[in-house]
């Protein structure tokens, strides 16, 4: 099979947008001691290839503000028709991200709703419905520690992490907490299919002037109405085995445990939660070899851990929002 690893100075750059995923082409090509052109080809050639992608998302419905929901789900579906299953979860708004994956389970799934009554809705409703589906078990998530877009490649050097840091915003809004309307979701919109669009192409998209788009944006950036990451394929990014460990632990632990491991570079996700553990900790791993050492890890750093589930991915179907296709590169032109 074809190789996707990406080379030293694609994930050079695909570190840096991911630190500020709409960084000009300009001070990124500086930073990176290239031409700004040269930089935008890269990122063309990775883009068009599905090896990474810059997105956008409401983090209010991804259950990080307010009262909306977030759960992580592990399903068991039937066999022969976990394929199936996958896809057709990857079609339901309500979940983001589908993973097909070998352990205690079939699929891990990522579902968000904006309370907990739509969150039962859809439980009891277009989840239970799904033909195959044997069981299920659901972690709802009481804090996020960290989350995929706190995660790094480290490719660059600190001066140039710092650089990318201080970059100053484009036209900085004052703090408002304006209620999200329809130009801010046609906003939201266009930059979840594209997160590196212009300006131009996102007034376009949400009908208003470059003017107010450069405001509105700004306004949902700074308030944390909206997200922009960048995202990478498992393979391109050198980490192709991810794993997803439920974890009981000590009450008088839990703050420090999850502190501890979102602090450690292989993990993308560190979320307390009430279910069948109390904290789920997702990993990027090098290889299947390093789960060994991960697991030997968790037990040695933090005394009365307990693992009552380990998942292990096999295949990336979608992930927050993002389709993906068999080798975990995003499809394009289909975001669901």
């Amino acid at each position: 099979m074809e190789s996707v690893t990406a080379s030293e100075a694609d994930l050079q750059l695909l570190h840096a947008l991911q630190i500020n995923p709409r960084v000009p082409w300009n001070v990124l090509g500086d930073v990176l001691g290239i031409t700004p052109s040269t930089a935008a080809r890269r990122w063309a050639r990775l883009s068009q290839e599905g090896l990474a992608w810059v997105t956008a998302y409401r983090p209010d419905l991804a259950g990080q503000l307010g009262d909306p929901v977030n759960a992580l789900v592990t399903a068991v579906c039937t066999p022969g028709r976990l394929s199936e299953i996958a896809y057709t979860f990857a079609t339901h708004p309500e979940v983001l991200s589908v993973e097909v994956v070998s352990g205690d389970g079939d699929l891990h799934l990522t579902v968000s709703a904006t309370d907990r009554h739509a969150f039962a809705e859809y439980m009891l409703g277009p989840f239970a419905e799904v033909e195959g589906l044997l069981q299920s078990s659901t972690c709802w998530v009481t804090r996020l520690y960290k989350e995929g877009s706190k995660w790094r490649l480290r490719a660059l050097s600190p001066a140039q992490v710092r650089r990318l840091r201080n970059v100053p915003p484009a036209d900085r809004a004052a703090a408002s907490h304006t209620a999200v309307d329809a130009v801010d979701e046609r906003i939201v919109n266009a930059l979840s299919a594209d997160g590196r669009a212009s300006y131009a192409a996102l007034a376009e998209a949400a009908a208003v002037s470059e003017p107010t788009l450069r405001r509105r944006l700004r306004r949902l950036l700074d308030t944390g109405r909206v997200a922009v990451r960048c995202d990478v394929a498992w393979e391109a990014a050198g980490w192709p085995v991810p794993t997803v460990v439920a974890l009981r632990i000590p009450a008088d632990r839990l703050d420090e445990t999850a502190r501890a491991l979102s602090a450690r570079p292989d993990t993308r996700l560190v979320a307390t939660c009430v279910g069948e553990a109390d904290l789920l900790v997702s990993a990027w791993l090098p290889s299947l070899a390093d789960t060994h050492p991960f697991g030997r890890m968790l037990v040695e750093q933090f005394p009365g851990v307990r693992v009552v589930r380990w998942l292990t991915g096999l295949r990336a179907v979608k992930r927050m929002g993002q389709l993906l296709d068999e080798r975990g590169r995003a499809v394009r032109d289909q975001r669901r």
